[in-house]
């Protein structure tokens, strides 16, 4: 039933039940979709299905990547309080590959760029964490959700 991953849109149909609209896309009733799709998930397959915010369209139109230099035994401590923040829109760990001294990453979304600075300095307050880069986005090329690949 992975099969059937590929047949979800990026672009959920705008209508009232949706979810009817793509079971009968695939073949299938409306209550087996969501029963299909709660198993992949209780698997571990999939995470969820979520809108993707178009942050640019909502007046979010700056963001910042930091880099956070952070030591290892404080990552499972620092990286949920930074993920709590909810101009933050991605939090994740990274290996340091030996060139590179900087091992946590946040993606932040403000409406200017100070106020993607501001929260900067926020988030590195309340982590204590004072050792960090913030690269300002400048345009984006692409930005859509993960589709489901069979090989």
């Amino acid at each position: 039933m992975y099969s059937l991953l590929k047949d979800i849109p990026s672009d959920f149909p705008l209508v009232k039940r949706p979810y009817e609209e793509l079971a009968k896309k695939a073949g299938l009733d409306e209550k087996t979709l969501i029963e299909e799709l709660k198993r992949l998930k209780a698997e571990g397959v999939i995470r969820r299905i979520a809108a993707i915010l178009y942050h640019r369209q909502a007046k979010y139109t700056h963001n910042a990547m930091v880099v956070w230099k952070v030591k290892e035994e404080d990552v499972d401590k620092v990286g949920p309080i930074m993920a709590s923040f909810p101009e933050v829109s991605h939090c994740y760990e990274r290996e340091k590959g030996g060139y590179w001294d900087y091992n946590l990453y946040t993606m932040i979304h403000g409406k200017s760029q100070k106020e993607c600075e501001e929260i900067v300095k926020n988030i590195s307050e309340k982590v204590g964490i004072f050792d960090y880069r913030i690269f300002i986005s400048k345009r984006e090329f692409k930005k859509i959700g993960l589709r489901y690949i069979e090989e």
